[in-house]
């Protein structure tokens, strides 16, 4: 059952990936904004987890401004955190990627499309540059995802915070919102391409304003989301 779902994932990626890119770069020339490549991108998150037999089930709802941008820091287990984060939260989400991901034919255009950031992490200046982006367009009222750990979780557990991830909500003056995702590395495991179907649960906390100026304060904010990451997690860990 194991290589028929793998199967029917890679089979539903490429081809949903193929034909809802199209749609989305061509929605561009009604809408110049990218918010209907946003809402696009967002049905195609949802349909992967629908037909690939993830459920999804997000807790704390009320905790998601509809009115004002918010910086969500998550933490990170695999490919299914973003498809469960895009389709599901209630607010259209800009993603900062990785530059080689908008070189990929109709799957790069669509993400150009909607308006995500590319950033070449191995060059500090473009770096940089995709930061100080990111504020500009958290400022004028979207939405943006930060999985501070830096990378997917090999094992499930919650690795430590990289410093400097509360700089965005300080230099945007937006707050933070702890989301803790469980059951996704369940579903794909890092570093393998195969796929178990299961259940994933969102647990979104109540947002933490970040000081502007103190950044050491700022770090302490960030440690104390992750203990409430952290604490979701066991809390939710046997409820998948």
């Amino acid at each position: 059952m194991s290589l028929y779902h793998t199967f029917k994932f890679w089979l539903l990626i490429f081809s949903l990936s193929f034909f809802l890119s199209i749609l989305a770069i061509f929605s561009r020339l009604i809408d110049h904004t990218g918010n209907l490549a946003q809402r696009i991108s967002g049905l195609w998150a949802r349909l992967l987890c629908k037909w690939n037999g993830v459920k999804v089930e997000v807790v704390g709802m009320e905790n998601i401004r509809l009115d004002k941008a918010q910086i969500f820091v998550a933490n990170h287990q695999s490919f299914f955190d973003i498809f469960a984060l895009s389709g599901y939260l209630s607010v259209p989400i800009i993603w900062v990627a990785k530059a080689s991901l908008f070189r990929i034919p109709f799957l790069g255009w669509a993400m150009k499309a909607a308006g995500y950031i590319s950033v070449e992490r191995e060059n500090r200046k473009m770096a940089y540059k995709a930061f100080l982006e990111t504020i500009e367009r958290v400022k004028a009222g979207y939405s943006v995802v930060i999985f501070p750990e830096g990378t997917r979780s090999e094992d499930g557990s919650i690795g430590p915070f990289k410093k400097g991830s509360h700089l965005l909500a300080q230099r945007s003056n937006t707050p933070m919102v702890p989301v803790t995702i469980v059951g996704s590395g369940k579903i794909i495991k890092k570093g393998s391409g195969m796929i178990k179907p299961g259940g994933i649960r969102i647990v979104v906390s109540a947002p933490v304003s970040c000081p502007q100026k103190d950044i050491g304060k700022g770090e302490n904010i960030l440690a104390g989301i992750r203990d409430t990451i952290l604490r979701n997690y066991e809390e939710n860990l046997e409820r998948i």
